[in-house]
């Protein structure tokens, strides 16, 4: 599986004002497919692109309840049908050091799974922008690949307290199709 488009990003300080770090990223990034995730709410490569086909699928279904593709990609992976909630969860927030730049690939999904052609380039294409974004972000790139940990089920708002079946990478994802539901 190819490399979502996702850049982990580290502040010197904790963000102390979430509105200026939105702002900041809105007058540098050139298009409307780049956002910001929470750092521990991405668990994987598989657990991105689930959320991304899922985004995709339910933007060719005109069955989006978020108003843009990104916050319908958040909510999913918060695993809500709020939205805000969804913010909140998976949302960058105050006292957050870390955060990743994602950019919402531009492959379409075809009628079925089998249809999908994900551009395996689809990180490399846009490194140099998100290191620009980074820079200009006051940001330093880190270099490692999203993970799933008991800190990022809690934060996307899973319920820690049930059993663990399977992965955590699976809960992750469980987590997601559980906002279809």
């Amino acid at each position: 599986m190819p490399w979502f488009p996702a850049w982990g990003m580290k502040f010197d300080h904790a963000i102390s004002e979430t509105n200026e770090i939105l702002r900041l990223f809105n007058i540098n990034k050139q298009d409307e497919n780049w956002f910001l995730l929470a750092f521990d709410a991405a668990a994987s490569e598989k657990h991105l692109w689930t959320a991304w086909y899922s985004m995709r699928r339910n933007q060719k279904s005109n069955k989006m309840i978020a108003k843009s593709p990104d916050a319908e990609f958040i909510r999913l992976i918060a695993g809500t049908h709020q939205v805000k909630i969804a913010f909140n969860n998976a949302g960058i927030r105050t006292g957050d050091n870390f955060v990743w730049i994602m950019r919402i690939p531009e492959s379409e999904i075809g009628n079925n799974i089998e249809d999908v052609l994900i551009n395996r380039d689809s990180y490399n294409n846009y490194d140099e922008e998100a290191n620009k974004l980074i820079e200009k972000m006051n940001g330093k790139l880190i270099t490692e690949r999203p993970v799933p940990t008991m800190k990022g089920l809690k934060r996307i708002g899973y319920n820690t307290e049930k059993k663990i079946i399977g992965s955590l990478e699976d809960c992750f994802i469980l987590h997601l199709v559980s906002s279809k539901i």
